[in-house]
């Protein structure tokens, strides 16, 4: 027979198995990107490179996934990275002791993707999205602000995603710009 006490169980032999621990620890892992954000300097800027990174790897590899012309792969993707960074985001507060902690860099991570929604990959492209999702993330000019006093995981997340959204919005701007400067060059 065993007894419940504050959501773990406690076996007469005096064992405890604590689920709800293991959760928080599973969650501190994955959220944190196991225990990257945990780093004390400029986390979300490290966990922002990592998944550039990343890409740069997955393009060289399937470059399939991120061919705008077959957008679908990526879009689902990247909605699939948002739903488990805002899950993993929720009750922040209890996993790491406050709304919105530096370890958390799972919302980076989705954020950055949907910087390269329908860019084509480059060096120079990677460079300018990271750059530029780095500033919308720290700037947080409107309406990023205010995403972050959504409820639990969500503003987490989505101040993320849309600095991701904004980077992505300039950066389509920064390639038909240089397009038009270079075909009225020409």
């Amino acid at each position: 027979m065993r007894r419940w006490c504050n959501r773990t169980a406690v076996y007469p032999d005096g064992k405890l198995y604590m689920n709800s621990l293991i959760t928080k620890w599973c969650r501190r892992i994955v959220a944190s990107l196991f225990f990257i954000g945990y780093f004390p300097v400029a986390p979300g800027t490290i966990g922002s490179a990592l998944t550039v990174t990343a890409i740069w790897f997955l393009h060289g590899r399937y470059p399939a996934f991120f061919n705008p012309a077959q957008p679908l792969i990526f879009w689902i993707a990247s909605l699939a990275l948002i739903a488990v960074s805002i899950y993993l985001s929720n009750d922040a507060a209890g996993v790491f002791g406050r709304d919105d902690p530096p370890q958390i860099i799972i919302d980076e991570c989705a954020g950055q993707c949907i910087t390269f929604f329908l860019v084509p990959l480059s060096l120079h492209t990677l460079v300018l999205g990271f750059a530029l999702f780095r500033f919308f993330d720290v700037v947080k000019p409107f309406p990023v602000y205010k995403l972050e006093d959504l409820e639990d995981g969500v503003g987490v997340t989505m101040d993320d995603v849309a600095a991701g959204v904004m980077s992505n919005l300039s950066i389509h701007a920064v390639i038909f710009i240089y397009h038009v400067i270079r075909a009225w060059l020409s």
